[in-house]
């Protein structure tokens, strides 16, 4: 068989497959919701807070506090962030700044040495950390933004905290690259780690 009649049957599958999507249409409507987020527990708490009766900031909330307990590697409530907010039914937009802030004591060289480099103090341990600016970014989302009380929409992510949520591939890799300050303090390593060392597959993560 020639190239060319190779391509004449490739175009001809193509044809029909294209007739064949173009005559079966959708057979419900797509959701009038949708969440997206980093990991799965957090999606599924924030679609769950939407049929409890929750409006999409109470699922924002929802879903930022699930991400502080399930990725502390990533969206630790001790940081910060920014919440682009539209409310649709006065076409209300608003950016809310929950970055966090250095603390008042902080001074411009506090993380020089006395050569004037940089050290890991910047990076590492408790002089790393700035004011957070997430705890007051979720009330103020709902007292101002949401329909439900704020019990109700930090449930699903103090239930993980307590019960514990299993070990994945990604949390393992993460764990690696910060394994030796994850061991520096008994906190850290009685928390996040299992015999103070990277957790197995599946280990649960009480916190």
């Amino acid at each position: 068989m020639t190239l060319a009649e190779y391509l004449r049957i490739f175009l001809l599958l193509v044809c029909f497959i294209s007739s064949s999507l173009q005559a079966s249409p959708l057979t419900s409507p797509p959701p009038a919701n949708a969440i997206a987020s980093a990991h799965p527990l957090a999606t599924s708490a924030g679609i769950e807070m939407l049929h409890q009766g929750g409006n999409a900031f109470d699922a924002a909330v929802t879903v930022t506090a699930v991400l502080a307990v399930v990725e502390p590697y990533s969206s630790g409530i001790g940081g910060g962030g920014f919440y682009l907010l539209h409310r649709q039914r006065d076409n209300h937009q608003v950016m809310l700044d929950a970055r966090e802030k250095a603390p008042l004591a902080a001074t411009r060289d506090m993380y020089l040495d006395q050569q004037g480099k940089l050290t890991k103090d910047s990076m590492e341990g408790p002089l790393s950390a700035g004011i957070p600016g997430i705890p007051a970014a979720l009330v103020h989302l709902a007292q101002h933004y949401g329909k439900l009380p704020l019990k109700q929409t930090l449930a699903p992510a103090i239930k993980l905290a307590r019960e514990g949520f299993a070990v994945g591939d990604y949390y393992r890799r993460m764990a690696g690259m910060r394994l030796s300050l994850l061991q520096r303090y008994p906190s850290t390593s009685q928390v996040f780690l299992h015999n103070n060392e990277v957790p197995e597959n599946g280990y649960l993560i009480r916190q």
